[in-house]
């Protein structure tokens, strides 16, 4: 397990997430990839209530479209409130 993986899960420190490891990889890609990362920004800067509504809305979309369905899991962590903001302060910091 590299050191950028270690990181981000004692960050987050939820099990789902320990046990997720598309989420991790998730946020690695974001980091790495400045269009992944502006569109999560854009989701994860949404007050909770928006933020939550454009995240079930992306979800159904992606269940329709039949999307692997550990992406959906990975989208679907950052519907938690702590997770969301971790995972802002993360991408707004690098």
């Amino acid at each position: 397990m590299n050191t950028l993986t270690q990181i981000i899960k004692k960050v987050f420190n939820k099990e789902n997430i320990d046990e997720n490891e598309t989420f991790v990889t998730l946020i690695q890609v974001a980091l790495e990839n400045q269009e992944i990362k502006e569109s999560l920004l854009n989701i994860l800067s949404l007050d909770n209530f928006n933020r939550k509504s454009a995240l079930n809305t992306f979800i159904e979309h992606m269940t329709f479209k039949q999307a692997p369905k550990k992406f959906v899991t990975a989208i679907a962590c950052l519907i938690d409130d702590a997770v969301a903001q971790k995972a802002l302060k993360i991408l707004s910091n690098s």
